[in-house]
């Protein structure tokens, strides 16, 4: 039977295949419409003031996940100590072995910084006759594993080879350089040097002018460390680094006596980044390269070390633009370096660089502390002209890509990519202000944020952008900067011209 309806004075009623409904008053209906409402009423409540997630009749317990901690990166620590020239036999030095280490090296600093210390005290072994002794990168000497930074928790401690390869973590000098003994890790110095000799680093310095040429502090360690005949040296720890911004990176030429001779050494023509940091760029290629280049293209880490130099691994690539452009606390780091007049940093205050930083008023850069002027007092113009070079603003950025573009160095460049440590909103703005400023004109721009990185590449993700900023046809660094350093330094030994490395 299908369903029937039948009008009464109690409302409607049907019946169903010859099954009679009970009949409903207006009274039940009103109780059965507030009982709803009523569970209604509670059921938001509850979800309102309950917090599913914790509340233990719903909560699951988390699954671990390789993700939790950052990774700490125990196959290269493994790999360190796995070295060939490393015989953990000996319980001493060999009769020809001598060593040194820089207890005092820098910790809690950027890769930047991190890095060029540890290639200048590379340099500086070399130049003494003894073996490198090389440490990790380190934010924390404690014991810790972790620790965090900026709101975020990182490793301790990196091993360097996660980052680089080269003679400055073990590998051969190669060719003609066979004199020359490879690193060794701190474990296995430790090891072979249960007890050590160490110098004092004021005591070496004590007859030096302040901020001395480079070349007249590695003599004077050179005079030190040869009248020692203990084969087991380094510093002493609380003295510091040997080679400090204030005395020589901060210092206008002060590199100039020691480069030709540091560029044409294997510490830089036998450089190359890690296969990690290799494999990172790899990934993100498209971002960078032509498309029609791609195919034709070999993998960076399908490439075996010992195969090419550093200027064959990593060429320049064409039609790329690197613009650098420091956030974060150099919103108040710029406004100390025109406080103190600080000048540009390391390699990027050659003289043979364009965009060199004279600030109005200044009769040069060159001045014997390292500052731009021995009794500085910034002006207003001054304090302007810093924040422009160090901090600036986006249509500040987009004019100076505009005006480098328009250059001979800057002609087909049509990727850009922006290393930087900028929030994802700023960058937004940055991107779509370059976009518009040129449109048409550009196949591509990205950023550091866009960069696809498996969970070990995100905490050496610096020296990805470096190795990005060291091949592009043009590099915009700012001048403050060791990172920026980091890649001129590249693009210099690599004989990049000078008219590729511009500054803010």
């Amino acid at each position: 039977m299908l369903p029937g309806f039948n009008s009464c004075n109690s409302g409607y009623r049907y019946t169903l295949l010859g099954v009679r409904t009970p009949t409903f008053s207006r009274t039940r209906i009103g109780l059965l419409v507030a009982a709803f409402v009523l569970i209604a009423c509670v059921g938001a409540a509850v979800h309102t003031f309950v917090d599913f997630e914790t509340f233990s009749l719903w909560q699951v317990s988390p699954i671990p996940s390789v993700h939790d901690l950052p990774p700490l990166y125990a196959q290269y620590h493994a790999r360190e100590l796995r070295l060939p020239q490393q015989d953990w036999n000996r319980t001493q030095p060999a009769e020809h072995e001598k060593y040194f280490f820089v207890s005092g090296f820098l910790i809690d600093v950027g890769w930047g910084n991190a890095f060029e210390e540890h290639l200048f005290n590379a340099y500086l072994a070399y130049r003494l006759g003894r073996t490198l002794v090389f440490a990790n990168y380190t934010w924390r000497d404690d014991g810790s594993q972790y620790t965090h930074s900026f709101g975020h928790m990182i490793p301790s401690q990196i091993p360097f080879t996660a980052l680089i390869r080269g003679p400055m973590v073990g590998e051969s000098w190669g060719p003609r350089y066979e004199h020359v003994p490879s690193a060794v890790t701190k474990t296995y110095f430790d090891h072979v040097c249960p007890s050590k000799t160490e110098l004092h680093r004021r005591e070496v310095h004590q007859n030096l002018p302040y901020a001395s040429d480079t070349e007249v502090i590695i003599d004077a360690w050179s005079k030190a460390a040869s009248s020692v005949s203990d084969p087991c040296i380094q510093t002493r720890k609380d003295n510091g680094a040997v080679f400090t911004h204030q005395e020589t990176f901060g210092v206008p030429g002060n590199l100039a006596s020691i480069w030709t001779d540091l560029i044409s050494s294997p510490l830089l023509t036998r450089f190359a980044w890690s296969s990690l940091i290799e494999l990172a760029f790899d990934t993100n290629r498209d971002l960078f390269l032509p498309a029609s280049a791609l195919a034709d293209t070999p993998y960076l880490s399908a490439l075996p070390y010992n195969a090419s130099s550093n200027a064959s691994r990593y060429p320049q690539i064409p039609g790329l633009m690197v613009i650098h452009v420091r956030k974060g606390d150099y919103g108040s780091h710029c406004n100390t370096l025109a406080s103190i007049g600080d000048p540009f940093v390391s390699a990027n205050n050659f003289p043979s660089l364009p965009d060199a930083f004279l600030p109005p008023g200044v009769p040069g850069p060159v001045m014997p502390n390292g500052k731009v002027a021995g009794n500085w007092h910034a002006t207003a113009a001054q304090r302007t002209y810093y924040r422009e070079r160090c901090y600036p603003s986006i249509p500040e950025i987009v004019a100076k890509v505009r005006a480098v573009r328009a250059t001979e160095a800057g002609r087909g460049i049509r990727r850009l990519h922006i290393m930087t440590n900028g929030k994802a909103p700023y960058i937004a703005n940055l991107k779509r202000a370059l976009w518009d400023a040129a449109p048409g004109e550009w196949d591509a721009i990205s950023s550091s944020r866009d960069l696809g990185l498996n969970w070990e590449q995100k905490f050496v993700a610096q020296a990805v952008d470096v190795l990005v900023a060291q091949r592009a046809q043009v590099l915009i660094g700012n001048g403050f900067s060791t990172l920026t350093s980091n890649a001129v330094i590249m693009r210099l030994a690599n004989n990049f011209t000078t008219d590729s490395i511009r500054f803010w």
